[in-house]
């Protein structure tokens, strides 16, 4: 009964080994995929950050393929950044577990990057050597990518080395490949390829033939670096043919959309030569020793010595993948049963016991979250309600000054309407009293009668009194009004108040006494001393002051 309480248990965690392994792959999968967005993008250090990281998971839950992916992946990373001796230490480590634990696929991926750290270095015997393995694992697995990348590379190789017959015999093989199996970037590299190819023949019609389509496909940020190549090509190619200002501006155009570092000493290189070529030996000069800091810059940061032992490491993982013992294969296999003897009883005891204390821990953790939230929800509930009875008691407090404002207002314009209203009843009567006979032939008492309508035509106090009392009630608007427009007289003012009140333009006329026409013209002038377009804004805008 024991034994079979024992091998259940071992069928379990057995289980629940291979869902964590599945869980990592996922996570270590997705990890992957943003590092290599961010390889793309060229954001080496975030790119880095997450490739340790998934190195990491890969590394823990013995996940080989992707162990590979993100150690390679990490090594290309310091190749794009020049960091070309770090750069092989992370191949050799890539090679090492292609070698062990995956298929020979993986092995020529690697050959080829380690093949193209050589040839940065100029170390083109190395280079060609690796390239060549590269190229011979991919014509035995019948891959036609591989073959296409990879003699695309050697031709590239025989282009620097000047094997230019060489270079075309890869070209060709790999322009066969493609025909089986396109792939687009490889198409680039060996249209460039090409194009070299022919500059170093001086057959410039024969690569402008090819760069000049070509450069029109090289729009994407994807292909900047592709695209820099071919405005150098196209450089020299105007170079060769004596056509010095379309030179000089493809290799303007090539300064000015380089967005990597390691491109500048071309650059530079090519105005050196191209100033050279006509004469203007100080700026060639110039720029030759622009070359010089470059190089400089760039073989500060190489390390002779490392590239040394990378090589080291190279040949004994070559002969690590050669000798492979009986003895040695014994030795695992018996260490692996003594081990499996010896820690499955407490393997599965301890395993039991950390799941189910996982399980107590993670059930009172979530408890204890779930009533925090619970408090965190409520006293957040409280503080929204608290705040939203503020807010409506400052609305209803505004509401309530707005209001009283109101009244106030239609109480002085009432009384306002009301003096005018008097005023024109009493200057009715005493043109009624004008008319009279008896009046008119007193001459004292006609005289007295003008002298009334005069003081009743004019602006006496009452309009003080008006301004006074609007101002009490109005402050911010009159203060306002006066900060925007200080040239406004105290009329305008007075007229800009009943304005700013609602009051009808006869019932604005009634109060200064005057025609309603008069009273429109009055409001014009008002309105544009406002800087007012239309006068028919000018309640609107002092609504809003």
């Amino acid at each position: 009964m024991k034994h079979l309480i024992l091998l259940f248990l071992f069928i379990l965690s057995s289980g629940h080994l291979l869902a964590q392994k599945d869980d990592a792959a996922e996570h270590c999968d997705a990890l992957i995929k943003k590092g290599i967005d961010a390889l793309y993008k060229k954001d080496h250090s975030a790119s880095l950050e997450i490739f340790a990281e998934a190195k990491k998971v890969a590394e823990q839950n013995s996940l080989y393929q992707q162990q590979f992916i993100t150690t390679n992946c990490i090594g290309l990373n310091y190749y794009q950044m020049s960091d070309y001796s770090t750069a092989l230490d992370y191949y050799l480590e890539a090679y090492s577990i292609a070698v062990k634990y995956l298929k020979s696929d993986r092995e020529m991926t690697v050959l080829n990057n380690i093949a193209l750290v050589y040839l940065q270095q100029g170390k083109y015997k190395e280079s060609e050597k690796h390239q060549k393995r590269a190229y011979d694992l991919a014509v035995a697995n019948k891959d036609q990518i591989g073959i296409a990348i990879y003699s695309s590379s050697l031709a590239d190789l025989y282009n620097i080395t000047h094997q230019l017959d060489k270079a075309l015999e890869y070209i060709k093989i790999s322009r066969e490949a493609l025909k089986i199996k396109n792939n687009v970037r490889t198409d680039i590299d060996l249209d460039l390829a090409e194009a070299k190819n022919f500059v170093e023949r001086n057959e410039f019609d024969k690569a402008l033939n090819i760069l000049e389509p070509l450069l029109q496909k090289l729009k994407s940020k994807e292909y900047i670096d592709h695209r820099i190549s071919a405005l150098l090509i196209l450089s020299k190619v105007y170079l060769g043919k004596k056509q010095s200002d379309k030179a000089i501006s493809y290799v303007n155009q090539a300064q000015k959309e380089n967005l990597n570092y390691t491109n500048t000493k071309d650059i530079y290189n090519q105005f050196s030569n191209l100033y050279f070529s006509l004469g203007n030996y100080d700026k060639a000069l110039q720029y030759k020793d622009s070359v010089i800091i470059v190089k400089d810059s760039l073989n500060a940061i190489k390390n002779q010595a490392m590239y040394q032992n990378s090589e080291i490491k190279l040949k004994l993982q070559d002969s690590q993948k050669e000798l492979k013992s009986e003895k040695r294969l014994k030795f695992y296999v018996a260490a692996f049963c003594i081990s499996i003897l010896a820690l499955l009883s407490w393997l599965f005891r301890t395993l039991y016991l950390k799941n189910r204390q996982k399980r107590t821990i993670a059930e009172r953790n979530e408890q204890i979250i779930t009533l925090e939230l619970k408090n965190k929800e409520n006293d957040n509930l409280l503080l929204e309600q608290q705040i939203k009875e503020k807010e409506t008691e400052a609305l209803l407090e505004k509401e309530k000054l707005k209001n009283e404002l109101e009244s106030r207002n239609r109480k002085l314009a009432a009384n306002a309407i009301h003096i005018a209203q008097r005023n024109d009843k009493i200057e009715e009567y005493i043109l009624k009293l004008k008319k009279n006979p008896e009046i008119i032939k007193n001459d004292q008492l006609s005289q007295q009668l003008d002298q009334l309508k005069l003081i009743l035509t004019k602006e006496d106090s009452n309009d003080d009194d008006f301004l006074t009392h609007f101002e009490k009630i109005n402050s911010k608007f009159i203060d306002n009004l006066k900060e925007k427009h200080p040239d406004l007289t105290l009329n305008d003012i007075r007229y800009i108040s009943y304005i700013y009140m609602n009051l009808s333009t006869k019932e604005i006329s009634s109060i200064f006494n005057i025609t309603i026409e008069a009273c429109r013209k009055r409001k014009e002038r008002v309105s544009k001393k406002l800087n007012l377009a239309n006068s028919n804004d000018l309640f609107s805008y002092l609504s809003n002051i």
